[in-house]
């Protein structure tokens, strides 16, 4: 389900759908790598379902850098489900890789209609 990187599990099985232009998906990682230098929107939502856990939250990385964030309260073990999602605009050059992960819990559904994550090119910076 989930690779482990220092204290957060790396989300590592996304479904591949909708890839078109200059990124490249890694299955084996679950990191998305930049081909083209310019400004992205990156996104990405989580669906949880764990009332054992006080906190759910997902993050968004930029070659291991933090930069997006998610957190939210677990209300009761009978209201544990909750989506979360951010997204936000980055420069991005060349080889940078994305990903997702989630420091307080592995339970999560992956199904596509309510756990994606994705970036598309809104504007390229070509030298």
């Amino acid at each position: 389900m989930s690779g482990c990187l220092s204290d957060h599990h790396l989300i590592t099985n996304w479904k591949m759908s909708h890839r078109v232009g200059s990124i490249l998906y890694h299955e084996s990682t679950g990191t998305v790598e930049i081909k083209r230098q310019g400004y992205y929107f990156i996104y990405s939502q989580m669906y949880y379902y764990d009332g054992e856990t006080h906190q759910m939250a997902h993050n968004t990385y930029i070659n291991n850098k933090k930069v997006m964030e998610s957190l939210s309260s677990v209300i009761s073990k009978k209201k544990k489900y909750n989506t979360k999602y951010h997204g936000g605009v980055f420069m991005l050059r060349v080889n940078d890789t994305i990903s997702v992960r989630v420091p307080y819990t592995s339970r999560y559904n992956m199904d596509s209609l309510k756990s994606f994550f994705g970036a598309f090119l809104i504007h390229p910076t070509d030298d």
